[in-house]
């Protein structure tokens, strides 16, 4: 198993839960989308898995396992894998890239530390994937500093940053959500020839079923920290089981809201489905709801649903 979230559960120090006990494994190769609206879990648990929990963000159970090793635990096997074998695309650019290291200080960042890889050398061996990325490979460019990138040119400095190592695993929190449409479709397509070529297995993360639709074979929805649904793509595209997954599915379309209402704080949610009270087709069985915990098949646990289907 590469990747592998076994119950892995997230609460804040004083013990409201903040992620239910999730669980699922990415193989290399695989194309995994995880998506729910902003403040359902996903940017967490991506932290969860590199071991960079939040301060005042704790373990309540579970565990994270990468290559056999154990990345809730700290230790130098941990580290020998992160930006080595699994790699992470950060949602914010400019927030993740040091304002102090110029462009071609970031691109031996982690060359340096895994291979003591020298930046010359470094920067040699990354022409080609610059050169696909639309990045310029000469002096006057590597000499520049994040705040004199435009936001695309960031975007893909932290994705040439993440694949700097020839990782196996990629992890994509939100990566194009700072991009105009016509960058984001490129980023779209480039990440499926990588991908292809590579033989690279990636979690991309993102608010937008629109966005997942075509890079992705299996999805699992979030929201407030619980697993909604799960299932191949096309599948939930095309016949979504849950009420929540049909209300991303309309804003990825622009349709009219299904429902009013915001995701509750943590410590507020309701028991129960955490959406019930923004669903339309809330029955009294969601009360006894729970999260969906087996997203390894086509799974769902919504009783509004369950209802309209009728008796096996």
């Amino acid at each position: 198993m590469t990747l592998r979230l076994d119950g892995l559960e997230l609460r804040r120090a004083d013990g409201v839960r903040l992620l239910a006990p999730t669980s699922f494994s990415l193989e290399k190769g695989d194309r995994m989308g995880l998506v729910g609206e902003s403040g359902s879990g996903k940017s967490l648990l991506v932290q969860a898995v590199f071991g960079v929990l939040p301060p005042g963000t704790v373990q309540g159970g579970g565990s994270v396992t990468a290559f056999g090793v154990r990345m809730d635990l700290e230790g130098a096997a941990r580290d020998r894998i992160r930006g080595d074998r699994l790699a992470w695309v950060p949602q914010d650019p400019l927030q993740a890239l040091n304002p102090f290291l110029r462009v071609q200080d970031h691109l031996n960042l982690l060359p340096g530390v895994h291979r003591k890889e020298a930046r010359a050398a470094t920067l040699t061996r990354l022409a080609p994937l610059l050169e696909r990325l639309r990045l310029p490979r000469d002096r006057a460019f590597f000499r520049k500093y994040p705040g004199e990138l435009s936001g695309g040119q960031r975007q893909r400095l932290c994705l040439a940053m993440a694949l700097s190592c020839d990782p196996e695993l990629l992890i994509l929190d939100e990566p194009t959500t700072a991009l105009d449409p016509t960058v984001q479709a490129e980023f779209r397509s480039l990440m499926l020839e990588l991908q292809a070529e590579r033989g690279l297995g990636y979690l991309w993360i993102t608010h937008d079923l629109g966005v997942v639709a075509s890079v992705t074979d299996r999805l699992l929805v979030l929201y407030g920290g619980e697993a909604m649904e799960a299932g191949p793509t096309a599948r939930i595209i095309a016949a979504p089981r849950h009420p929540y997954t049909e209300r991303l599915l309309s804003a990825a379309r622009r349709e009219p809201a299904l429902e009013s209402g915001f995701l509750p704080a943590p410590g507020q949610r309701p028991e129960g489905c955490p959406f019930r009270p923004r669903c339309p087709k809330m029955v009294d069985g969601c009360a006894a709801w729970q999260p969906w915990q087996g997203p390894e098949q086509d799974g769902l646990r919504c009783e509004s649903a369950l209802a309209d289907a009728g008796p096996a």
